[in-house]
């Protein structure tokens, strides 16, 4: 045993992030400082089944002790998948007393996009996320001299805000509607603007639809949008899950994890 305790400064922290919303199950976990990885397993049926064993595997050599928070995607997706995810993180997020984030499935989808060329308004594109070869992206350099996650980041002023700078160079893109198949013929969709720097600005909620209403929504939209449809890969999204929870923290958020709900949009059971 180390007999010389390290100070609450030099104590690696981490985030964990957890997706159970489709057929995959994903997990993801860095210090955002050099330490990531990420893994997907397409368990369909059997997710209950072995979603604690795989999460107790997966978090090693890192313990329960070292996560700052965990990340959890929310929904929409399958009614079953997403609630085993949201009470697992739920309880740890509890039991560790660690804040919690909720990220949408389609918000981490939209963040998982590599910029596109500008599209013709209404033009769809059918990508998948991009699989991130067991690390995350690093969203940027060590916060401190240790390559540490910082603990509690610096608070800003009262009765100040600073809004991130826009650069050029495409950092800041088009606006990214998504859409996700819902049963009985419905869809799910929302609109964000996606900045690298400072994350998702919310336009639409997550709304469960008609493809009619859906399209109406699109005619109407008032600026260039890019359209993807997410129908597969979504665990492989479980990493910007992390990284937008990681963009929440930087800006000072601990939600708690009774503030931690999730998104199912429908019923599961027809006529509800």
């Amino acid at each position: 045993m180390n007999s010389h305790p390290k100070s609450a400064t030099s104590v690696k922290k981490y985030g964990l992030a957890l997706h159970t919303a489709s057929r995959e199950l994903g997990f993801a976990i860095s210090n955002f400082a050099g330490e990531s990885r990420c893994a997907t397993w397409n368990l369909d049926r059997d997710l209950a089944t072995h979603l604690h064993q795989y999460l107790v595997e997966f978090i090693q050599p890192q313990t329960w002790a070292d996560l700052a928070f965990i990340a959890v995607a929310k929904g929409p997706g399958g009614f079953t998948g997403t609630r085993i995810g949201m009470v697992t993180a739920r309880t740890l997020a509890q039991q560790l007393d660690i804040p919690i984030f909720a990220i949408s499935t389609l918000a981490a989808f939209a963040w998982a996009q590599p910029p596109q060329p500008p599209l013709i308004k209404g033009g769809l594109l059918e990508l998948e996320p991009p699989l991130h070869s067991g690390r995350l992206l690093e969203l940027e350099p060590p916060l401190h001299s240790g390559g540490l996650l910082e603990l509690e980041p610096p608070q800003p002023r009262a009765g100040t805000h600073h809004p991130p700078p826009l650069h050029s160079g495409g950092l800041l893109r088009d606006d990214v509607a998504v859409q996700m198949p819902a049963q009985r013929g419905q869809l799910f969709g929302a609109v964000y603007s996606v900045n690298q720097d400072s994350g998702l600005n919310e336009l639409f909620p997550d709304t469960v639809m008609t493809p009619e209403s859906w399209q109406e929504k699109l005619d109407g939209w008032g600026n260039s949008y890019q359209l993807i449809e997410a129908t597969s890969g979504l665990g492989a999204s479980v990493s910007s899950v992390l990284e937008l929870a990681y963009l929440e923290w930087q800006m000072g958020s601990r939600p708690d994890w009774s503030d931690a709900l999730p998104f199912y949009g429908q019923h599961p059971v027809k006529g509800n």
